[in-house]
């Protein structure tokens, strides 16, 4: 049950190096030996073909991914996560799979959003109907059977806005990442995922 209530990937906004560290940090009683530490840890970032236009007020940088290494093979793990969101029964849609990547959007009701995203950190106060984890997944082949895990999750949320005075138009918000998500995947990689020998 405990399972359940936590877990996934990167986020849109702010991220203080601290609340990145504590968002990337492994719990050390739950590294197993056929896990380990991420050796390296590359932003997850999309690169343009062409140059793009530097704008006034870049976004802000975004957040190193959650990452361990585990004994295993890419496909082996990808399958295995997939297998995991039908178990849970998420609601996910938008769902691409690749040989090395999956990205999929899950879904959340008021209390899940609530449970995995940092609600209370808007200038106003916001009624939140509904939300999402657009969430993606890679995997690396590192030899010696290891293979890196990388989780990468950004938060909306959906809901209007409660403040009488200085009421927003937006229905749309980003928040930050609880690491619940990104950690019920990591938890459930480390206890539960076993390599076909």
């Amino acid at each position: 049950m405990k399972a359940k209530l936590c877990f996934l990937l990167v986020v849109m906004g702010v991220c203080t190096a601290s609340r990145c560290a504590q968002r990337t940090a492994l719990p050390t009683e739950l590294v197993q030996a056929d896990t380990r530490p991420c050796s390296a840890n590359p932003v997850l970032t999309y690169v343009p073909g062409k140059k793009v236009k530097k704008l006034k007020h870049p976004p802000a940088p975004e957040p190193v991914p959650t990452c361990i290494e585990i004994k295993g093979d890419p496909f082996g793990i990808q399958e295995f996560l997939q297998n995991l969101a039908r178990e849970q029964a998420w609601r996910i849609a938008e769902n691409h799979a690749s040989e090395d990547m999956w990205s999929f959007v899950r879904y959340f009701n008021p209390e899940e959003l609530n449970t995995y995203a940092d609600t209370k950190v808007l200038i106003e106060p916001v009624k939140f109907a509904n939300g999402k984890a657009v969430t993606t997944i890679r995997t690396t082949d590192l030899g010696a059977n290891f293979v890196r895990v990388q989780i990468s999750v950004h938060m909306h949320g959906e809901g209007k806005s409660m403040d009488p005075a200085w009421t927003q138009p937006a229905t749309v918000w980003p928040l930050n990442s609880k690491g619940a998500f990104e950690k019920e995947l990591v938890t459930a990689l480390q206890t539960r995922y076993k390599p076909l020998d």
